[in-house]
């Protein structure tokens, strides 16, 4: 009795893995006659395709298929053994004539497949002369086994490449890719077509399993080197596709998990809904619902449940998840065309041919990048998104926030994803299915109304749990601490239970209640429990304009009670409406005259009024602010007071105040519903305008209605306001007509005033200002609050005093930058001379006189002198002058005469003897000593000025021709004279037309050493001024 034929088994498992891979890449339909095909239906099957294409006129050569039907002949009766009892053998040629068939309609593909055929024909061809004995052999068993994977191996590559949905298409950009798989299976087989020879020709045992082991390394490294270089390959291709896209899906991921944030905090109070019914027949891997639209109310959830439900189906793998979230906090994400981007580009990075093709079609070919390409592109690849034609790949979409997108793009976005499931199915081997959540805007809610719906609304119940769950895993991370205020857990449980119900579904308001909770301070029991009840219910009903999607000012007023989300409206009302830019410190000031209003919350606003409430609320800060300043800041208020006020910042905002007072009442007046006689800006401002009435010294200046503002009249039925109004605005339409608009005299910022107008409530507000920025430090007040007091209001003290001027309520950082800002508010004014080669302007009259003196030989011939009745019968004889008159050829002996003024002049300086002539006009520096000039006998013999008391009006302009500088010697001068007085040379005689008046100023009686003599000290100097 024979033995029976050994079986290597190591080589029986590696045939049934190769025939279970590929039986799995076949359809059902496909493989349905391998079992029965035979290499002679094979055969004829090529003669028929072949007699197709000659029909067709595209005759191809299918004699070179001749060698490889003649080798899988030989290779079949040699693997026969190892075949015995299975369906195997078939699957070695029977999807040679389905992949022929197929194949043919393009022929391009065609030839490409039939001369990758051609090549197996080699190494298959050393089975002719294999004798069937070697068969029994185990080592060659396994060399068989091996050359059986590899064929099958290639029979699932042209398969799966014939087979693809859009084949076609793709055909010339994928064809690299499997040309590459192919040559690695072919290099394969001629290695163990020499492994067989060898075995064959009895080469030893031990030699052909080292082979065997060195050949299966290879293999393997061959392998990973084609899988490395692809991917490789597929990763520069995708970054490229990114590049010429221009997308950065980052964006994306960081929008998905900032709303998935919550959620993972807070586990299970998501999770109700991926056991709703619609939403369970979605997510399944069938045709079944293959559009759902999600809607509900702001605030109800839809976004976290849509990235919840996308998570869930991300981790079961089964299904490819493409996910787009469109929010208002990044315009971008709504734009029709990023939403095609971000599409197409998850639906290429899960396939690497379909990145081949976009790269090669696309940017090789250097095509420009449009919303109609792109739509095509997806349309072709979402039908070639399976590269396995025998399995059904399912594509999930989910769009979150339609109604974020403009009103013209959601209906096409809706047919744009409608025609994604239309071309999935198409394709008989993909399933796309599109999942949208939406508030169900009205311009598109006809055509969603047609899809599957799920309404938040109606699953009031499972919300209602779902936020009970989130309420009690919040409250539970502050359990000690409500513990500590005596609440206990049936309590939280009620308190739980009551945000859940009052929250009617509304996710996002639960959680605002609960971040109050969770930041503010509490010390009684009742402020936790009535938090629920504290927040209105208004909030529900405006949920639309609170909730929808400002996540900034909700990330900003989370925080907050209701006295400070009224502040901090309106500090936002302040920075978009203020006349100016407000300092911090002016901020302070600001909401420290805020009243409080009860239910004053920020939803409440409404952009077409919200600037009249804004004006009001202004305007009754800043008429408290200068009713507290009429106060403060007149000179009967304590002084001890007054400065702490000024340093805590109470009064900030009273240049603003003093300022623009009038602009808030006549912007209110002259708004549509007027000024409210019943609000407390109103009142508030009649009775700073009466106090302000009572205090006006002088009677209103004379109306010109050409400088006042034409909103007076609104106020004319407001006696007091209308009187307050018109007198400040009148006050400075004078100034500002003025030649030179004088500020406040400097006298008045010297000391505290009496208050008569704003002006000089203002001049003593700044004036404490001043005083307290010259301190290195206050009593009760810290040194480093003292020091940001300096660097906050020194401009406050320094602002300009020309009314009109923008830098009248901004200020200066010190008195000498202010100074030298107002030198610009002096008149310009030209130079009236003919043909003059520096004609200005010129920032003064005086600076014209000047210019005049010394480019044309104009300036003053007339000087009078005014002096005390008591001298004005003595004359002045200029003995020194009289010494150079001929030399100055002065014309008109009888044109120029000093007049010694009436009045007694006030005293100067000790340590200077000489009279003072202040003459303005006559030089441009401020002080200006002429050459001194003597008296004659009569004169000198007056030992003081008591005794020069009967001098009249004494003419000295016949002796008066150029003026010598003179040095004078002082009390203090212990060696003579020492002290050179300031001189200026008058080069060019003066002339007739500009006559001006100048005064002596003697000096007092302890002044003026009585032992000096002066006739022999009698120095004159000239002081220009502008008074």
């Amino acid at each position: 009795m024979p033995l029976s034929v050994r079986v290597s088994l190591a080589a029986q498992r590696t045939i049934r893995d190769a025939f279970r891979d590929l039986e799995r890449t076949v359809s059902e339909k496909d493989r349905a006659g391998f079992a029965s095909t035979t290499l002679d239906c094979v055969i004829k099957a090529a003669h028929d395709v072949e007699d197709q294409l000659a029909a067709r006129q595209l005759l191809r050569n299918m004699r070179r298929l001749e060698p490889l039907f003649t080798g899988l002949q030989y290779y079949s009766k040699s693997i026969e053994l190892l075949c015995n009892g299975t369906p195997y053998l078939p699957w070695i040629w029977a999807p040679i004539k389905l992949i022929l068939k197929v194949a043919s309609d393009f022929v391009e593909a065609f030839e490409k497949i039939i001369t990758a055929y051609a090549r197996i024909a080699e190494p298959l061809a050393r089975f002719k002369i294999f004798d069937q004995t070697y068969s029994s052999n185990v080592e060659i068993q396994q060399t068989l086994a091996i050359f059986y994977s590899d064929i099958l191996k290639f029979h699932k590559e042209a398969y799966k490449f014939v087979r693809r949905s859009g084949w076609s298409v793709l055909f010339m950009t994928s064809w690299g890719r499997f040309q590459r798989r192919f040559d690695s299976v072919i290099e394969d087989l001629k290695t163990h077509e020499d492994l067989v020879d060898k075995t064959a020709n009895a080469v030893g045992i031990s030699d052909s399993r080292r082979m065997r082991e060195e050949l299966a390394v290879l293999r393997r490294e061959t392998l990973e080197r084609v899988a490395k270089e692809e991917e490789e390959r597929t990763a520069a291709q995708y970054v490229a596709i990114v590049g010429w896209l221009r997308m950065d899906d980052s964006e994306q991921a960081k929008l998905f998990e900032s709303v998935m944030t919550e959620p993972r905090k807070y586990t299970e109070t998501c999770d109700w809904i991926l056991n709703q019914d619609k939403i369970v027949a979605w997510m399944r891997c069938s045709q079944e619902s293959a559009f759902l639209v999600l809607h509900g109310n702001p605030g109800t959830g839809k976004s976290v449940l849509a990235t919840r439900i996308a998570t869930f189906l991300q981790a079961t793998g089964k299904s490819l998840i493409i996910s787009h979230i469109c929010t208002y906090s990044q315009v971008t994400t709504t734009e029709y065309d990023q939403i095609l981007r971000s599409i197409l580009l998850q639906l290429v990075r899960s396939d690497t041919d379909l990145v081949a093709y976009i790269y090669e079609e696309f940017i090789l070919k250097k095509k420009s990048v449009t919303v109609q390409a792109i739509e095509r592109l997806i349309r072709e690849t979402i039908g070639a998104i399976s590269d396995n034609p025998a399995q059904t790949k399912y594509v999930h979409i989910v769009l979150d926030g339609l109604d974020e997108c403009d009103k013209d793009k959601q209906l096409k976005i809706i047919n744009l994803l409608e025609r994604m499931v239309s071309a999935a199915l198409a394709s008989t081997s993909v399933v796309c299915k599109v999942l949208m959540t939406t508030c169900m805007p009205a311009s598109v809610a006809k055509k969603l109304k047609q899809k599957h719906m799920v309404s938040l609304s109606a699953e009031k119940e499972a919300l209602r749990k779902a936020i009970t769950l989130y309420s009690a895993q919040r409250l539970a991370q502050s359990r000690s601490r409500w513990h500590q205020m005596g609440i206990n857990d049936v309590e939280l449980k009620d308190l739980e239970t009551r945000l859940a119900r009052k929250a009617d579904g509304m996710f996002l308001w639960a959680r605002l209640v609960l971040e109050y909770l969770s930041t503010n301070m509490f010390v009684r029991k009742s402020e936790v429990m009535g938090a629920v009840e504290m927040l209105p219910r208004e909030l529900r009903t405006l949920a639309h304009n609170f909730f929808s999607y400002g996540q900034i000012l909700t990330q900003l007023i989370s925080h907050f009670d209701n006295r400070s989300v009224a502040r901090l409206q309106s500090i936002l009302g302040w920075i978009a409406f203020a006349k100016r830019p407000l300092r911090r410190a002016e901020m302070r000031s600001a909401l420290s005259f805020l009243p409080e209003e009860e239910n004053f919350h920020v939803q409440e606003l409404a952009p077409n009024y919200m600037f009249d409430i804004v004006a009001h609320e202004q305007g009754l800060v800043i008429a408290s602010c200068l009713l507290s300043g009429l106060q403060v800041f007149r000179p009967s208020y304590p002084e001890q007071e007054r400065p702490l006020r000024v340093l805590k910042g109470f009064h900030g905002l009273h240049v603003y105040a003093s300022e623009f007072w009038v602009e808030y009442l006549l912007l209110t007046a002259a708004s549509e519903k007027g000024l409210d006689t019943s609000s407390k800006f109103f009142a508030r401002s009649t009775q700073l305008a009466t106090d302000l009435n009572s205090l006006r010294q002088v009677e209103d200046p004379p109306l010109d209605t050409k400088t006042l503002d034409s909103r007076l009249v609104h106020l004319e039925s407001h006696s007091e306001v209308f009187r307050a109004a018109r007198s400040i605005l009148a006050e400075r339409a004078a100034r500002i007509d003025q030649d030179t608009s004088v500020p406040l005299p400097e006298q008045l910022e010297a000391r505290l005033c009496e208050v008569t107008d704003l002006r000089t409530l203002l001049s003593n507000y700044q004036h404490t200002v001043q005083a307290l920025l010259q301190l290195w430090k206050f009593p009760r007040f810290g040194v480093q609050e003292f020091e940001k007091f300096k660097r906050d209001f020194c401009s406050t003290a320094f602002t300009c005093r020309f009314s009109g001027c923008p830098l009248a309520s901004t200020g200066f950082q010190s008195k000498a930058l202010r100074d030298k800002h107002e030198l610009s508010h002096a008149p310009r004014v030209p130079c009236d001379v003919p043909d003059c080669r520096y004609p200005g302007p010129f920032p003064s009259t005086q600076a014209l006189r000047n210019h005049k003196l010394k480019h044309h030989n104009q300036g003053m011939r007339n000087i009078k002198i005014k002096v005390p009745p008591d001298l004005r019968r003595k004359k002045l004889v200029p003995t020194a002058l009289e010494r150079s008159g001929k030399e100055s050829g002065h014309r008109g002996t009888d044109q120029s005469r000093f007049d010694i003024a009436s009045e007694k002049p006030q005293s100067i300086p000790a340590t200077d003897t000489s009279l003072e002539l202040v003459a303005p006009n006559l030089g441009q520096a401020d002080g200006i000593r002429l050459s001194e000039f003597s008296l004659n006998d009569d004169f000198f013999s007056i030992p003081n000025w008591d005794r020069l008391s009967h001098i009249d009006d004494l003419d000295i302009s016949n002796r008066l021709k150029t003026l010598e500088p003179h040095v004078t010697a002082t009390d203090n001068d212990d060696e003579g004279p020492a002290n050179v007085a300031r001189t200026e040379d008058v080069h060019e005689p003066v002339e007739p037309e500009v006559p001006t008046t100048t005064t002596i100023i003697p000096p007092a009686k302890n002044e003026v050493n009585s032992s000096m003599q002066l006739e022999r000290h009698s120095g004159i100097c000239i002081q220009g001024c502008n008074r």
